[in-house]
């Protein structure tokens, strides 16, 4: 599907869930999938996909692309991972960042994706890497991804270095898992499951960002006949759940440098709405600053032991549809 140059794609991390919990469960499958949803362009996520990482042997990719090839679809992407933490006790040298960077842009274009995403790549090091990008012709896209929002200054930084070297080849990759503004409706249910008030999970996700500590708010909580479900529910939501308001206008900044999107979302509804993710200021933003390219949908239920992915997926690419379709003309 593609609407006025932009064009929808799938994170095979989407299917992460089955492909992990069941032996038959394929590259090939996964293609059998796009398919049904009538998507041509894929990210490969090295380390899930791969037996041999970071640098996957010749069978390994000759059978992604003759299951592409028999399925017609295309790898846009791969998702490449830079490991800070694969020696216990050793910080990565300059060398390290560069050998793990040269292994996915090899890996990349032998799969003849355009694209590698990667997460850390010292600014120091952005010159050689887009002297890297050029020779394997591979574009290095940074991801934007949470806690991290565009505005931070780090962010702000990296785009700085960017517009400094010039390269073409390189850019950002903002993950919307950064403009969470509440907590996910699977996630909410499981605090339910587990003795949670609904009331008084509203009461917490209403002030989680009104200035009350979290040592404050439990103890509202706990004032109110919350137990040991709302405690792990404000742990979350101060610790690795955060949410809060949508940098959008960190998000703007950002557009004229970045190369895809990754729209990362963990539920749809039945009647098409995202209840976790401004889909439509998201889409907004991206629509006025002329882009095209490429929105990656990415699936990640699976964190709730959700087994719906197609069905999922499916809703998900309807929503962008209709948001883009409705401001479309606003392009003319």
């Amino acid at each position: 599907m593609n609407i006025n140059g932009i064009e929808q794609g799938i994170s095979l991390y989407s299917y992460n869930q089955r492909y992990v919990e069941q032996p038959s469960y394929s590259a090939d499958t996964m293609f059998e999938e796009l398919n049904k949803l009538g998507v041509q362009k894929f990210e490969l996520v090295g380390a899930c996909q791969f037996n041999e990482y970071p640098r996957p042997g010749a069978g390994e990719i000759d059978r992604i692309l003759a299951a592409a090839e028999k399925h017609h679809v295309t790898p846009f992407s791969y998702g490449g991972y830079i490991d800070f933490g694969r020696i216990t006790g050793h910080t990565p040298t300059d060398e390290d960042f560069i050998l793990d960077l040269t292994a996915d842009l090899m890996t990349a274009r032998e799969l003849g994706a355009a694209f590698v995403r990667e997460t850390n790549i010292p600014n120091h090091l952005l010159p050689l890497a887009a002297q890297l990008a050029e020779y394997y012709g591979v574009s290095i896209g940074i991801e934007v991804h949470a806690p991290s929002k565009p505005s931070d200054a780090h962010i702000q930084e990296q785009l700085a270095a960017f517009e400094d070297i010039g390269s073409d080849r390189l850019g950002f990759i903002p993950d919307f898992g950064c403009f969470i503004e509440r907590p996910t409706a699977p996630g909410l249910n499981q605090y339910i499951n587990n003795g949670a008030s609904p009331e008084l999970l509203e009461y917490i996700i209403a002030n989680r960002h009104s200035g009350i500590s979290e040592a404050d708010l439990l103890e509202q909580v706990r004032a109110q006949g919350g137990g040991q479900a709302e405690r792990q529910a404000i742990a979350d939501f101060f610790g690795f759940l955060s949410f809060g308001p949508a940098d959008i206008d960190g998000f703007k900044t950002l557009l004229g440098r970045s190369l895809y999107f990754h729209s990362k979302f963990y539920y749809i509804s039945e009647d098409l709405q995202d209840p976790t993710i401004p889909m439509r200021p998201l889409l907004e933003a991206i629509t006025a600053s002329s882009f095209q390219g490429v929105l990656m949908s990415e699936y990640e239920g699976h964190a709730f032991h959700n087994d719906d992915a197609q069905e999922q997926l499916g809703r998900h690419l309807t929503l962008e549809q209709n948001i883009l379709n409705d401001l479309a003309p606003a392009r003319v």
